[in-house]
């Protein structure tokens, strides 16, 4: 015991003597972490729209002014052709156009078939998809609003109303899903990029094989490595956490108990992916494209950007050997719909497994190399 603690003793001096460390445990982190969330948004606030007007009725003229009115379209009035809208949005100066049609409002009165074509730039086919969907309530509401004007002798008549509601997440704050995904990214990146890299260095700087010729066991140089940086990975979580409640008003509305333990659980997992990848690496280069090659896959199917469900079939069968994935969804399910203990105990099992197996490979492959 009087050996890991020394261990530990040299590890934090040795991490707080390097600045260039401490920046990437503690600046980087929390730079990143206030800064993410602001831009990281699937929110359209602002979408440029534009019209053209073939049958320059009252009720063409009433939608565009429904348009008017809404927070989330900057008008560019009505334009003379489709070459004129076209080429506005060739230089991206708006996203949409809606076309009136000759006969539009008779048609309208008539009950007749009539459409308003709406053009989407779908270079960004998040803002096309979420922006046509903006377009259409408002034209739904309008539309709406004509039928109760014109009909109102049929008031009486029974009405079926659809009301939203959207459980976990009221106001449909995409931050809501964001920060606390940024937080398990930052933890990822804390436990497997830097212990990968210190070891690497220790490596690179021959201290390693110094360490190797003592009477220390390899164990203890393992425990003694991860447990610094497993303790900063926790800290840094705390920090997050007390973050997301400041700056963003995300309350826990789990246990912040049962979050702290499992958050543990995968830092010892990731911790020993970083110390198994410092072994099978010869330099700080190699360990580092290992681990962001391993990162950018561990993000893209763990559900943070894109929902798991509407994966291919092989990607959710090798999303069970994701680590990240598990813990995705021990966030959501603690910090948004406050799960207990038997809502998450799949997960458990699944990163302690994991744990279990990556820090034995761990321990066995640098055995192995320092031979």
């Amino acid at each position: 015991m009087r050996v890991i603690l020394m261990l530990i003793k040299k590890e934090f001096l040795q991490v707080f003597r390097n600045p260039l460390l401490m920046s990437i445990l503690i600046v980087a982190p929390l730079v990143q972490f206030l800064l993410f969330p602001f831009t990281a948004d699937y929110e359209i606030k602002h979408i440029n729209i534009a019209f053209i007007d073939h049958d320059r009725s009252s009720t063409s003229q009433d939608i565009i002014k429904k348009f008017l009115g809404s927070p989330y379209f900057i008008t560019h009035g009505i334009l003379p052709s489709n070459d004129h809208a076209q080429a506005l949005m060739l230089r991206d100066e708006i996203d949409f156009t809606l076309e009136f049609p000759v006969d539009f409002e008779k048609d309208l009165v008539n009950q007749q078939k009539t459409e308003i074509a709406i053009t989407a730039n779908a270079i960004n086919s998040v803002k096309a998809g979420i922006g046509t969907a903006y377009v259409q309530n408002v034209i739904a509401e309008y539309m709406n609003e004509l039928m109760a004007v014109s009909k109102p002798d049929q008031g009486s008549q029974a009405q079926i109303l659809a009301t939203n509601v959207y459980w976990f997440n009221e106001q449909m704050n995409y931050k809501n899903l964001i920060v606390p995904g940024i937080l398990v990214i930052l933890v990822t990146l804390i436990g497997a990029y830097v212990t990968a890299l210190n070891i690497v260095r220790e490596k690179e700087l021959g201290t390693i094989e110094q360490i190797n010729v003592t009477p220390i066991k390899r164990w203890q140089f393992i425990v003694g490595k991860m447990i610094p940086f497993w303790i900063l990975g926790m800290a840094e979580f705390i920090i997050g956490l007390i973050l997301m409640k400041l700056v963003f008003g995300i309350t826990v509305q789990g246990s912040i108990v049962l979050l702290l333990g499992i958050t543990a659980i995968y830092l010892l997992a990731m911790l020993g992916l970083g110390f198994f990848i410092s072994s099978v690496s010869e330099n700080q280069l190699q360990a580092m494209f290992i681990v962001f090659f391993l990162f950018i896959v561990f993000v893209l199917l763990s559900g943070l950007f894109t929902p798991t469900e509407g994966m291919p079939d092989w990607a959710i069968k090798l999303n069970y050997l994701n680590p990240l994935s598990f813990y995705m969804d021990v966030i959501k399910i603690i910090v948004l719909k406050g799960g207990v203990l038997q809502d998450v105990k799949i997960q458990i099992i699944a990163l302690s497994c994991m744990a279990v197996i990556i820090d034995t490979a761990a321990i066995l492959s640098y055995q192995e190399n320092s031979k």
